[in-house]
């Protein structure tokens, strides 16, 4: 081979030598390359003479840049996390310097923000530096969540509250936690390397053996209760749980965990204990208890089931043994109670097999039973509560002696009879009905006859009733009716007559023979009141009424009413002290005799100055004074002081007559009345045959046999007897035979007609030959005419007494006319205060028609006071003042003001002003007064300007809007009372 062969052999030859180590070094590097790749490794170099850096492809991976992207040395510690920025580059720097090599790990931020860990080596030479940087992001998040993990199971060990413990397969305990060595007293150093079988009960070592054999055998927890010994030989209750450690699948040893449960145990042991002893006591309770599920019973204690009928329970429907009338109460209340309805009680009726019924309440709870809602319950049987209920209530609503409704249940009839009434447009009445001198009968016979009496006049109250009405006690002896529907007040007088008549009877009780009168004041719905209180008030005031004209009657309620029940009302209060103040004095009607004129004798008669009614007439407050029991004082009174005047005319040398003194029945029936009159007339010294007691019919119709045997001891004390107001009553013939009297006293009520009504002639005319063939003396009251006195005198009447001859006269007067013997002259009618005349300072404008006005008192002594109003008819009025006339006496008092309200020419009129005068009309039955305004003078002007137009109007004509009364005034009045007297 030549030279220049041999030369490109040998090129040839380097050319291939040079192409295989090119590949073989790109082999090489992409080997390298992938193991870098593999190893999460990336390689850099550094030249430090260019300030060049180079990386390997798999740095910009691990740096999360591009191959193309720019690699320096700012830009590669600019990726280095903050926080190990100045760490790395110092670390970079030293070795740069000192030629030496370093390795640290650090963090690097990729462009996209994630943060990976790396751990660096390097190492440097002369200019050069070459390095590796590895990814372990994944290995240094694996150690941390060791070292975390660690750190936890750590922390469960040591901070368990329960004891832990480990033990090696042979039983002997490697490590513990503080709470073993709290909860076996011992410390850690004398349980480490010692068996676990030493803390137990001797008795129990062979059960842990066994259970520590089944974890092994089975490579599975097991757990159970020991016993074990405290260090200083206390028992302690554990619940231990063992569990198997497993280390390469090979069971190296056993966790143990030991709970201390020796409160728990007991506690089980005190709930065991309590359950039998409260098993106990509910099976031996007096009060029935259950559980219900689904509506039947799962338990019944013994006490439920005798309660129930002796039956057993289990299993049974529990609506089977309710009240089917209670069964969807039961059903809806008890047995559908919903979630969150707890303690709730009822009340329902049970069955018994023999079909008694029972009363239950139960007390029931929503609870869970044996993973199921159910109903627990107590039951009381309150059957016996219930009837005393019933009969509390029957009670509360019912009088206890009569057994009629009572005040309370009246109260609440009459409050829905209203509603009705008020909603239907109709009318209503109550009754309010009273027991003439039941209080006498009470006093003189006692409360238990009393009491009878009312059990025996309810009965007849009752019966005497139709259409359903029912009759109710209010109090004592005082009774209420309510007719509902009634048309006007004649029909409601018309049941009040019936009422009357069937309950007059004779009440035969205890051997007496009682006849009771009644009472009796009606009011209307809605003219006389729209409430209970106002309806029942007037009724009050009308049977007050209805007493002070002399009882056994009704009396319908009028306006007027409202102002004597108030006069009544403050004589009341005012009664119990008057004989205190002396404010009581007498005076005496003459008794003439017929023939000769000559005085015989006088009637002592009561009379009350009252402080602000003034003269009271008896038929006022006599009533008061019996239903007070004030009449036994005063009627004693009355005796002493008319025997004491009697002897004082003796003394003084005028003719000896005989005073008599009425007597009522209260009085009569005092057990020491004989000791007092004794002791009266020996104190006054009048001898007995000058003193006459008279007493009514109804004195003896009561208690007959002591009634006789009183006027028996009387005659022997030569003290006379007269009957009063003989024919009003119902005493018979015979009783008037048996009786000792000495005088019979004719009621005026036959004398005011005996010249116009034959009738009236015959029964005087049969009571005057009765008398004689008795040979008793006869006595006419209320003579005040000359025609009657002439026909008595025909008659042969023996004496008379009345107006025809004398008004009843002071004590000094009497003496005057004794004086004279005989009256000469009949008596002038007399007036109590003349009206006086000529001293008007105004006008006065006449009304032959009077106006309609309404009156009432406006104050009384200062005091405001809120009264009905009264109907009144003004008969002339001026400026200073108006005269009227009504049915009924008031006084003359600076004390009591008016008010009169009346429409005078459109306008409304209200006057106030105070009595001045009174004068009687037609004997008392009705009053005429003159009133003197009081007002100011810019009113008064007022006044005159219509009084002024009113007088003009009226010489025109009838004035027009003006409350005019076309009539009579006084015989308006008597009829208006008549209406409301029966």
């Amino acid at each position: 081979m030549n030279q220049k062969e041999s030369s490109s052999t040998s090129t040839d030859e380097a050319a291939a030598g040079t192409v295989v180590l090119s590949e073989f070094m790109a082999e090489r590097n992409k080997r390298f390359e992938l193991a870098q790749v593999l190893a999460y490794v990336g390689y850099w170099e550094y030249d430090r003479i260019l300030q060049k850096i180079t990386w390997s492809k798999h740095m910009y991976a691990i740096y999360g840049q591009a191959l193309s992207s720019k690699v320096d040395l700012d830009n590669v510690f600019a990726r280095v996390h903050e926080e190990d920025a100045g760490r790395v580059k110092l670390a970079f720097s030293n070795s740069l310097e000192s030629m030496q090599s370093y390795q640290i790990e650090y963090r690097i931020i990729r462009p996209d923000g994630e943060v990976r860990y790396v751990a660096e080596s390097a190492r440097f030479w002369d200019n050069e530096a070459i390095g590796t940087v590895q990814d372990i992001t994944e290995k240094t998040a694996l150690q941390l969540q060791l070292i975390e993990e660690g750190q936890y199971y750590k922390s469960l060990f040591e901070n368990n509250t329960d004891a832990v413990y480990s033990s090696n397969l042979e039983g002997m305990i490697l490590s513990c936690n503080a709470a073993m060595n709290g909860l076996f007293g011992y410390t850690e150093g004398e349980l480490v390397h010692t068996s676990f079988e030493r803390l137990i009960d001797p008795e129990q070592v062979s059960l842990s053996r066994k259970v520590i054999a089944e974890v092994i055998n089975t490579v599975s927890p097991r757990s159970y209760e020991l016993t074990a010994r405290h260090k200083d030989g206390m028992a302690i209750d554990i619940f231990v749980t063992n569990i198997p450690v497993m280390i390469a699948n090979e069971l190296v040893g056993i966790y143990g965990i030991a709970k201390n449960v020796t409160e728990q145990k007991s506690m089980e042991r005190h709930l065991l204990e309590a359950e039998a002893k409260y098993r106990s006591i509910v099976e031996q309770s007096i009060v029935g208890v259950f559980i219900v599920q689904n509506g039947i019973y799962i338990y019944a204690n013994p006490h439920l089931e005798r309660m129930l009928g002796n039956v057993s329970l289990m299993g049974r429907q529990v609506l089977d043994s309710i009240y089917p009338g209670d069964r969807d109460t039961v059903s809806t209340k008890m047995l559908g109670l919903t979630e969150g309805q707890f303690n709730r009680t009822m009340i329902h009726r049970a069955v018994k097999p023999d079909g008694s019924l029972i009363y239950c309440e139960v007390h029931y709870t929503r609870i869970l039973h044996i993973n199921e809602n159910a109903i627990v319950g107590t039951v009381l049987d309150i059957t016996e509560r219930k009837e005393t209920e019933q009969e509390t209530e029957y009670l509360a609503y019912h009088d206890y002696l009569t057994g009629l409704p009572n005040r309370r249940m009246f109260e609440e009839q009459l409050d829905q009879q209203l509603i009705l009434a008020s909603f239907y447009n109709k009318k209503l009445a109550v009754l309010l009905i009273d027991l003439d001198r039941f209080k006498a009968v009470n006093d003189i016979l006692g409360h238990t006859i009393g009491d009878t009496l009312l059990k025996q006049f309810a009965v007849k109250l009752q019966e005497s009733l139709e259409n359903g009405w029912v009759a109710y006690r209010l109090s004592g002896d005082e009774f209420c009716i309510i007719l509902p529907e009634v048309e006007s007040h004649r029909e409601a007088i018309f049941l009040s007559e019936s009422i009357i008549s069937r309950t007059k009877e004779d009440y035969l009780i205890a051997g007496f023979e009682l006849n009771i009168t009644l009472s009796m004041g009606i009011s209307i719905f809605p003219e006389d009141g729209d409430s209970v209180d106002r309806l029942l008030l007037n009724a009050d005031s009308a049977l007050y009424h209805a007493k002070s004209q002399g009882r056994d009657q009704a009396q319908c309620y009028s306006s007027s009413l409202n102002i004597q029940s108030f006069k009544i009302f403050t004589m009341t209060n005012d009664l119990r002290k008057a004989l205190e103040k002396q404010e009581l004095f007498l005076q005496y009607m003459p008794r003439v005799d017929t023939q000769t004129r000559e005085i015989l004798g006088a009637e002592a008669l009561i009379r009350w100055n009252h402080p602000d009614w003034g003269l009271v007439s008896p038929a006022e407050f006599i009533p008061i004074a019996e239903e007070s029991g004030l009449i036994v004082p005063i009627g004693e009174w009355v005796l002493r002081e008319a025997c004491r005047q009697n002897k004082q005319w003796q003394e003084m040398g005028l003719p000896h007559i005989t005073v008599s003194v009425n007597f009522s029945v209260q009085q009569l029936f005092q057990q020491n009345i004989l000791q007092t009159i004794d002791e009266i007339l020996a104190g006054s010294g009048l001898a007995p045959e000058y003193l006459e007691i008279e007493i009514t019919e109804s004195s003896f119709m009561t208690n007959e046999r002591e009634v006789i045997q009183l006027l028996e001891e009387l005659r022997k004390r030569k003290i006379k007897v007269s009957l009063d107001d003989f024919g009003t009553g119902y005493s018979s013939l015979y009783m008037l035979k048996r009786l000792a009297l000495d005088t019979v006293k004719i009621d005026k009520a036959f004398v005011e007609e005996i010249l116009t009504d034959p009738v009236n002639q015959s029964i005087i005319e049969c009571i005057l030959n009765l008398a004689k063939a008795l040979k008793m003396n006869v006595v006419a009251e209320g003579v005040e005419t000359e025609a009657q006195y002439e026909y008595l005198k025909e008659q042969q009447c023996d004496e008379i007494q009345g107006y025809y001859f004398s008004r009843p006269v002071e004590p000094e007067a009497l003496g005057m006319l004794l004086r004279e013997k005989h009256m000469a002259n009949p008596s002038p009618g007399v007036t109590e205060i003349p009206p006086v005349s000529n001293r008007r300072e105004y006008f006065r404008v006449d009304l032959a028609n009077p106006l309609v006005a309404g009156m009432t008192i406006s104050t009384f002594k200062g005091r405001e006071v809120d009264l009905g109003s009264t109907e009144v008819y003004l008969t002339n009025i001026g400026p200073g003042g108006l005269k009227f006339v009504m049915g009924y006496k008031l006084p003359v008092n600076d004390n009591i003001l008016l008010k009169f309200e009346t429409e005078i020419l459109h306008q409304p009129t209200h006057l106030l002003g105070k009595i001045a005068w009174t004068h009687e009309l037609e004997n008392g039955a009705v009053y005429e007064y003159g009133v003197q305004f009081q007002m100011e003078e810019s009113e008064r002007l007022g006044l005159i300007r219509n009084l002024n137009n009113l007088a003009i109007q009226i010489r025109e004509g009838t004035p027009a809007h003006t409350r005019i009364f076309l009539g009579d005034p006084v015989k308006s009045i008597k009829e208006q009372l008549k209406k409301v007297r029966l």
